[in-house]
């Protein structure tokens, strides 16, 4: 779904390299294979953020509060109109058993399934189509 090369779909920011692919996995099967970036390490994210145009980043939260170069380049994303997916690995999670969407940013728990996480991602390539009509959605 790239409009420019200068664009990219989905970037996956995750250091455990088997869940990296597994989040992969799931991301291509929603947004196509072209159109996700494995990113291991903060420094690659802010990295990518400089040259991309992002348009949803897959975190975990746990991973999300490790840095803060991962703090800070995902609220400058945030701020330019990229979606977050955090996926919700601590005691704390706004909900078990479904996601939660509060503008931009999506919260999913880790106890969901691979269906779920594809479901919010559809949903995150429809708000990326039409912005417009989704910015305070």
């Amino acid at each position: 779904m790239a409009a420019a090369l200068d664009s990219i779909g989905v970037v996956v920011l995750e250091p455990n390299t088997q869940l990296l692919k597994k989040l992969c996995a799931v991301a291509a099967g929603t947004w196509g294979q072209h159109e996700v970036l494995p990113r291991g390490t903060a420094k690659e994210l802010a990295n990518a953020a400089k040259f991309l145009r992002i348009g949803v980043v897959v975190v975990r939260a746990s991973y999300q509060r490790s840095s803060d170069l991962i703090q800070n380049t995902l609220a400058d994303l945030y701020a330019a109109g990229t979606q977050l997916v955090i996926i919700q690995d601590t005691p704390a999670r706004l909900d078990r058993r479904h996601w939660v969407s509060i503008a931009g940013m999506h919260f999913l728990s880790d106890d969901s399934t691979d269906e779920q996480l594809h479901d919010l991602l559809a949903l995150c390539l429809v708000r990326h189509c039409t912005p417009s009509v989704h910015r305070l959605i």
